[in-house]
C-alpha cells in the first residue's frame, strides 16, 4: 500500500439489526424492521476512514462461509485493502445482533466474534512490513490479549496506535499497561473499568483520566453521549467539547466508530485539537444521520460541511 496509510486490525462482522414500531417489550416477539449489513468495531472505522479519503487496509479473522466472501467483497468495493485478512478453516464468521428502540436507541445486542479468537500473533508477523508502514494502527479490544499486548510491544512508541475499548467487558484488557498507546476512545463505562473507579461528577472524570494516562495512554477521548466528549492528555490539557443538540437521531449505533475514523483522519492532516474534535464529532452526526451504521454518504467534504452547520448560531 501506499503511504500514508491506516491500518486496521480487528473485527469485521455480519450486522443483523433490528428496530422496533413501539417500544421494545423483552421476552416477546416485536414487530419492526429488520436489515444485514456488514460492521464490526474496527471495519467501521476503517470504512469510515475510507470515504473521507484515507488509504486504509485491515487485518482481520474470517470464517470459510458465506459470510466471509460477502465482508471481503463489501471491503473492497468501499476502499479498504483485503489482502491480509486471515481464513481461519472450518469456523463461521463473526455475527453482531442488534435491538433497537424505534428512537433509534440501542435496546440489546449479542455478538459471536469467536472467529477472531483464531488469528495467530504467526500471521501479523507475516505482515510485518506492512505493520511497519503505517502512519497509524486502530485496534479493538475483541482481538485476543496476545494480539492486543504483540502489537502495543512491537509497535507501541513507534507508530501511532488508536484503541477502541468496545466494551466494559473488553476494556478489562485495558485495564493494565497502556505504555505505547497513542490515543484511547472509551465511554463513560468503559473509562470507568479502565480507571478502576466509578465517575459521578467532573472531578471524578478528571481523576480517572488521570489514572489511565498514568499507565501510559498519551490521549484519552471519553465519549459522553449527548455531553460530548472529554479530552485529556499527558501534557495536562483538559477539556469538554459538546456537540449542538440534533433533532433527530436515526440510528446511533455507529457514532463511536465514526467519531475514532474522524481521529484518525484529524491526525493523518496534521488538525490542530480543536480542529480535531470538530471534525470528529461532527463524523458522529453525519453517522446517526443515516439508518445505516456507515453512513454511505460520508466524506471529508460532508463532514466539513456538517462542522458549518453545528457551528452556526
Amino acid at each position: 500500500m501506499d503511504k500514508p496509510y491506516i491500518l486496521g486490525i480487528g473485527a469485521v462482522n455480519v450486522d443483523l439489526m433490528g428496530r422496533s414500531r413501539a417500544p421494545v417489550v423483552m421476552e416477546d416477539s416485536n414487530p419492526g424492521f429488520i436489515s444485514i449489513s456488514v460492521g464490526g468495531v474496527t471495519h467501521n472505522i476503517c470504512e469510515n476512514a475510507a470515504k473521507m479519503g484515507a488509504r486504509v487496509g485491515m487485518i482481520t479473522a474470517v470464517g470459510d462461509d458465506l459470510y466471509g466472501t460477502a465482508v471481503r467483497e463489501h471491503c473492497q468495493k468501499n476502499g479498504v485493502d483485503t489482502g491480509s485478512f486471515y481464513v481461519a478453516r472450518g469456523h463461521g464468521s463473526s455475527i453482531y445482533l442488534s435491538i433497537h428502540q424505534p428512537d433509534g436507541d440501542m435496546a440489546v445486542a449479542m455478538s459471536d466474534m469467536s472467529v477472531l479468537q483464531e488469528l495467530p500473533v504467526s500471521f501479523l508477523e507475516s505482515r510485518r512490513e506492512l505493520l511497519e508502514g503505517a502512519a497509524a494502527i486502530v485496534m479493538d479490544t475483541g482481538l485476543p490479549q496476545e494480539i492486543l499486548d504483540y502489537v502495543s510491544r512491537s509497535w507501541g512508541g513507534r507508530i501511532p496506535l488508536f484503541v477502541d475499548p468496545v466494551s466494559t467487558a473488553y476494556a478489562r484488557k485495558l485495564g493494565g499497561n497502556l505504555q505505547g498507546i497513542h490515543t484511547v476512545k472509551p465511554n463513560l463505562l468503559e473509562a470507568q473499568i479502565m480507571a478502576g473507579m466509578e465517575i459521578a461528577t467532573p472531578q471524578d472524570l478528571d481523576r480517572a483520566a488521570g489514572r489511565i494516562l498514568d499507565r501510559g495512554a498519551e490521549r484519552l477521548f471519553v465519549s459522553m453521549g449527548k455531553r460530548g466528549v472529554y479530552y485529556a492528555d499527558r501534557g495536562g490539557r483538559r477539556l469538554t467539547a459538546a456537540p449542538k443538540p440534533l433533532d433527530r437521531v436515526v440510528n446511533a449505533t455507529g457514532a463511536g466508530d465514526a467519531f475514532m475514523a474522524g481521529l484518525l483522519y484529524s491526525f493523518l492532516q496534521g488538525y490542530t485539537l480543536e480542529e480535531t474534535l470538530d471534525f470528529s464529532m461532527a463524523a458522529s452526526v453525519v453517522a446517526i444521520s443515516h439508518q445505516a451504521t456507515i453512513n454511505p454518504d460520508m466524506s471529508a467534504a460532508l463532514v466539513q460541511k456538517t462542522i458549518r452547520q453545528i457551528q452556526q448560531p
